[in-house]
């Protein structure tokens, strides 16, 4: 559960999104880890959990930077898997398949019992609105959208502009900075002003529907 909100934390994937990675889809070199958004985990009827090869919609498939302390998470999972099957998800159960959504979220729910967290509304959606919260502080509401995965603000170039598949390294140091566990500048943190964030955030409300 811990190595499931690092990544949550440190990319804003949708939970299927980030139970979908695969090995075949990082990509870690000297310039930092890459990773590529090309599927969710979904529930199927008499066949359980299922890695489905498309994401919600088609600005969900992107190629996003990882920050330093949740690329650390992703490379000590795959040091433990072998390398014969890339296409095996990198979070998975003792039979190799991706984890249950529904076992997640249970698992996540005894957490929050755990630290004593039950009535603070913290859901796993929510690591993905602080990602989206802090990338849009410190860079801007069309990036966090672009990093997320949405079409709100990608329309016009989804149409009119061939879209840019570099990557920005520049948003995962902002992650880096501002969530990892030892020193973060907290200062995009240090208030909580709604009445700015939501209406700039609004389109994890509009286009999320997945109930974290």
């Amino acid at each position: 559960m811990r190595d499931v909100i690092e990544v949550l934390l440190g990319t804003a994937l949708r939970i299927g999104e980030c139970l979908a990675l695969r090995v075949c889809d990082v990509e870690d070199g000297p310039s930092g880890m890459t990773i590529s958004v090309k599927g969710t985990v979904v529930l199927r009827t008499g066949s359980g959990a299922v890695r489905q090869d498309h994401p919600k919609s088609e600005h969900s498939i992107r190629r996003i930077a990882v920050p330093d302390f949740a690329a650390d998470v992703l490379r000590a999972r795959l040091a433990g898997i072998s390398a014969i099957d890339p296409t095996r998800t990198i979070f998975a159960n003792r039979a190799s398949k991706p984890l249950s959504l529904f076992n997640v979220r249970r698992a996540f729910r005894a957490f929050l019992e755990l630290a004593d967290l039950v009535g603070e509304r913290i859901t796993l959606r929510w690591y993905r609105r602080t990602g989206a919260t802090v990338i849009a502080r410190g860079a801007s509401a069309d990036a966090a959208a672009t990093f997320l995965g949405h079409g709100s603000s990608a329309i016009t170039e989804g149409h009119y502009i061939k879209p840019d598949r570099s990557v920005d390294r520049g948003l995962a140091g902002i992650l880096e900075r501002t969530l990892r566990r030892v020193d973060p500048d907290t200062s995009l943190l240090s208030t909580d002003d709604g009445a700015v964030d939501d209406p700039a955030l609004d389109f994890l409300d509009e286009e999320d529907i997945e109930v974290a």
